[in-house]
């Protein structure tokens, strides 16, 4: 919240780079905690990036204040962000999103050893490919999704992603062969293409809360609707985890994944009638 309104007309491109922060520690970080345990043991795994953080803390005194808490708090305005239909089907469409870069998360591994005979450290390469991708391009898209039509985005990436995620088991009906450049290059493109459905969703309920509500944004208003926002990742992250370990006690990596894609078809119809209609909200605001 803070940063988006240090860069109010980059919103996105912000949005981007948090994200892109966000997969890239949970991409390093188990690998540099093993490190540092192997170097100093089990105590330096925390004395190190408790430092880091505490760089961290003396770093941010340097930023110039941003005032982000109205002085009295506007609650009919979060009242109007957090019972917004309209805001919160937006918001859904991103936790929907997340969902697809986690499910696969948990049952890789044993995915990997059944089908391509490989280890635990080739499971670990693919998913640090996926992550990466998504360090890499989030930034980019951001920059992107600032100077372009946010919707075409959301629109795109609702389109790909149901095909991307039945062809990473892939599902048994559509008679592919498993290999590992298949995986290898799917999980990579999920990166790009979730990231692209995220990221341009916090300028959407921003937009749709100045159409609803028939003027600006207040703080108050501001800060709900970035706080919603968050909330997608972490909702996303849970429900595709847990769902993940429920569907592979029934079925296998192929048929969650493929089943889990087919489903998401659902959502990306979703997606693209809602944005036809808050074009003509837009119209008629």
């Amino acid at each position: 919240g803070v940063v988006t309104k240090l860069f109010p007309a980059r919103v996105a491109l912000v949005t981007g780079v948090t994200e892109a922060a966000l997969n890239g520690a949970e991409a390093f970080g188990p690998f540099l905690g093993s490190l540092l345990w192997e170097i100093g043991g089990y105590s330096l795994s925390f004395w190190a990036p408790g430092v880091m953080l505490l760089g961290g803390v003396l770093l941010e005194l340097t930023l110039p204040y941003v005032k982000t808490t109205p002085a009295v708090l506007a609650s009919n305005d979060r009242d109007k962000v957090l019972k917004d239909p309209w805001i919160l089907m937006a918001a859904w469409h991103c936790a929907a999103c997340q969902v697809l870069l986690y499910f696969h998360l948990p049952t890789i591994a044993p995915f990997a050893k059944r089908a391509l005979d490989e280890t635990v450290v080739w499971s670990g390469l693919a998913l640090l490919v996926n992550s990466s991708t998504v360090v890499i391009s989030a930034p980019p898209l951001g920059w992107l999704i600032d100077r372009f039509n946010p919707y075409f985005f959301v629109i795109f990436s609702a389109a790909i992603l149901p095909f991307l995620y039945m062809l990473l088991g892939p599902l048994p009906l559509l008679n592919l062969e498993t290999t590992k450049l298949q995986v290898m290059v799917v999980l990579a493109l999920l990166g790009f293409f979730v990231p692209m459905g995220c990221t341009p969703v916090l300028l959407i309920m921003f937009e749709v809360y100045k159409i609803r509500n028939k003027g600006d944004v207040s703080v108050s208003a501001a800060n709900s609707i970035i706080s919603l926002y968050c909330t997608c990742f972490p909702l996303g992250a849970c429900i595709g985890s847990i769902s993940a370990g429920i569907t592979s006690l029934y079925c296998p990596f192929e048929w969650a994944t493929g089943g889990v894609g087919a489903l998401f078809f659902l959502q990306s119809m979703f997606a693209f009638v809602y944005c036809w209609r808050v074009s003509i909200l837009k119209q008629q605001y």
